[in-house]
């Protein structure tokens, strides 16, 4: 069995309060999206930062106040 990003795959959102406002963050994808030219051309496992086995690093932002954190997301069996 594979371990896969459950966030990256549609399998699982995550809701994230902002801490500096209290309202809900919004998920933006990978980080590995953000940081690596090639990564639209890479599979969803590949490139990404954090315990590359175990999680997956995600970018939240909050449109209100503008803060965003990265948030460890654990993958799962698949």
């Amino acid at each position: 069995m594979a371990l896969i990003c459950p966030v990256c795959n549609g399998v699982k959102q995550v809701f994230k309060a902002c801490p500096t406002c209290n309202k809900t963050m919004e998920e933006a994808g990978s980080i590995s999206q953000f940081l690596d030219p090639y990564s639209p051309y890479l599979s969803v496992n590949d490139g990404e930062l954090g315990d590359k086995d175990k999680t997956c690093t995600h970018l939240f932002f909050c449109e209100i106040c503008n803060t965003d954190k990265r948030i460890e997301v654990e993958k799962i069996s698949w």
